[in-house]
């Protein structure tokens, strides 16, 4: 296991300035090429961006939605040119069971997420599924407003998928988990997907609402699949805050929902070594701390 930290100054924005964020202060390269859709695509080397939890800080509260900050935050990854965004999860706070207000609140971050990147792959929350709270799970055609707004949103039939990026390097597999719609059909899935990827993929990047580590972790078979397998990153949220939960794991919740740590999202750039750098930025897009940096296991 390989790990890398590599320190930078962070860029200085001047106010009144309309200039983006340096693209990556520490990166020798050229600025990385190719175009990713809805399904994947093909690029010279990976470069994206990721945050997660984006709702009010109450239930129902649709008139007190982050949209200006995630607006902001959405407007600033497509400033620094990134290939496509991975959102991480709870895109709302509906507790009522509304229909109305679960695609109020979806409409609002539909809306913010058109002033960014022209992909951006979601991930459900816990919060896209009602009777999460509860401890039981979503399902299609179960009639959960929450669930169905997002299903409706991200347009797919299973809120579980994978997608995959052909690099320069060879295959960048995505898989992203649907931790509160968990069942025997996703299980065999995720198996399934992550044993093609360590056989074939360079990259192995997973994405789930959940902590890998901690009490929030959600499903412990999701967590024991993933560890069976080789990724070279793990991607969660759920927490509103950003943590490093293990080597090549990290939870970035500062979409906009309530938190201690100032709004943002962070960056990961296929460097011209071959590692994953991460670089977590302001809802500016300016870096804030350290860049660090995984080679594939």
């Amino acid at each position: 296991m390989v790990l890398r930290v590599t320190r930078f100054l962070p860029f200085l924005l001047v106010a009144g300035c309309s200039a983006a964020p340096s693209f990556m202060p520490h990166d020798t390269g050229p600025p990385p090429a190719g175009a990713v859709g809805r399904d994947g695509g093909r690029v010279d080397r990976l470069f994206f961006a990721v945050t997660g939890d984006t709702r009010p800080a109450e239930c129902d509260a649709g008139d007190r939605y982050p949209r200006a900050t995630f607006s902001r935050i959405a407007s600033s990854m497509r400033a620094l040119g990134v290939q496509f965004a991975l959102d991480l999860g709870d895109h709302m706070f509906v507790c009522s069971g509304s229909q109305a207000e679960a695609q109020r609140q979806m409409g609002m971050y539909l809306a913010a997420i058109a002033e960014g990147p022209a992909t951006f792959w979601m991930t459900m929350g816990n919060h896209e599924c009602g009777s999460a709270s509860s401890g039981g799970g979503c399902s299609v055609g179960d009639g959960d407003a929450n669930f169905a707004a997002y299903l409706s949103a991200l347009g797919r039939p299973r809120p579980w998928y994978a997608n995959d990026v052909s690099t320069s390097r060879g295959l960048a597999r995505f898989v992203v988990i649907a931790d509160d719609a968990w069942n025997s059909e996703q299980a065999a899935w995720l198996e399934e997907t992550l044993a093609a990827a360590d056989a074939h993929a360079r990259y192995l990047v997973v994405a789930r609402h959940h902590p890998l580590a901690g009490s929030r972790s959600g499903q412990r078979e999701i967590v024991a699949t993933i560890a069976r397998h080789r990724p070279t990153l793990v991607l969660s949220a759920h927490a509103h805050t950003y943590a490093r939960d293990s080597e090549r794991s990290v939870v970035v919740g500062l979409g906009g929902a309530p938190s201690s740590w100032p709004p943002g999202f962070a960056t990961v750039l296929e460097t011209t070594d071959g590692a994953l750098t991460f670089v977590l930025r302001d809802a500016t897009g300016n870096p804030t701390g350290d860049a660090w940096s995984v080679l594939p296991p």
